[in-house]
């Protein structure tokens, strides 16, 4: 009797078992159901914004990776939909426009949320989707100053930037900062730049002279190294949204012609 109560038993758990997982793969169907329903209509959404916008402007201008910094006068795309007056884009992908279309491209903070092989393409796309003499401006967390906040110096920025990003972010606990708290809570650079390769999802820092190689890969010239907030063209001036004195310290900004 009691062999077959737990032959039973387990026989009853089994069949829990499969039923549960079969439940499980409905749901997972189910969600991927509903993704591909969404991105869908979220690509014709931006089917039909994209349109708009070619017959509203000369002069054409791509926001990748917008957020909540919606440029007026540009075609501001992301892949997180946290404003719905941006298109949707995955900048992963194949962009879906036709080569020569945008006379200027903007990217603040995100080509590090990337992958390095992705980051290739990416740029690569952008040149595609450029005019002849198009040009691009991207901006990003720039390695060659961080490492600087860990080897130390006489310089006041150095000290004043390692304080200014452990208080702003790691004590607060912005995204997953929490997990970069030293015991002390003492400002400690070691911290910072552990929080700024593990945080936030990113997959890769830059400093110039990487940018400007990949750029020049992609087919990109004229790179050049320039400041937050300030450009010689009118139309790539002022656009940064990590404009303060510590986040422009620690940004690295480079300019390039199709």
């Amino acid at each position: 009797e009691v062999l077959v109560y737990h032959s039973c038993t387990a026989t009853f758990l089994i069949t829990i078992m499969q039923k549960l997982r079969d439940t499980l793969r409905k749901s997972e169907d189910l969600l991927r159901l509903v993704r591909w329903v969404r991105t869908r209509s979220l690509k014709r959404k931006r089917h039909n914004c994209f349109q708009t916008y070619l017959a509203s402007t000369p002069v054409r201008k791509l926001q990748l990776g917008s957020g909540s910094n919606h440029l007026p006068g540009w075609l501001n795309t992301d892949s997180h939909m946290v404003r719905t007056n941006n298109a949707y884009l995955n900048i992963t992908e194949a962009f879906p426009f036709p080569d020569r279309t945008f006379n200027y491209i903007f990217c603040e903070h995100t080509i590090e949320h990337i992958h390095f092989n992705q980051s290739l393409a990416m740029l690569s796309e952008c040149h595609r989707v450029l005019v002849p003499g198009g040009k691009i401006r991207l901006a990003t967390p720039n390695l060659e100053v961080y490492l600087k906040l860990y080897q130390g110096g006489e310089e006041a920025i150095l000290k004043e930037s390692t304080a200014e990003m452990f208080n702003s972010w790691i004590l607060k606990g912005f995204y997953e900062a929490k997990n970069y708290r030293p015991i002390n809570n003492e400002p400690s650079a070691l911290f910072v730049i552990n929080d700024l390769f593990r945080n936030y999802e990113h997959k890769f820092i830059y400093d110039f002279k990487t940018l400007a190689q990949i750029l020049s890969h992609a087919g990109f010239s004229h790179v050049c190294e320039g400041s937050v907030g300030i450009s010689s063209d009118e139309n790539l001036n002022g656009l940064e949204t990590h404009n303060d004195r510590i986040n422009g310290f620690l940004t690295v900004v480079v300019e390039a012609r199709r």
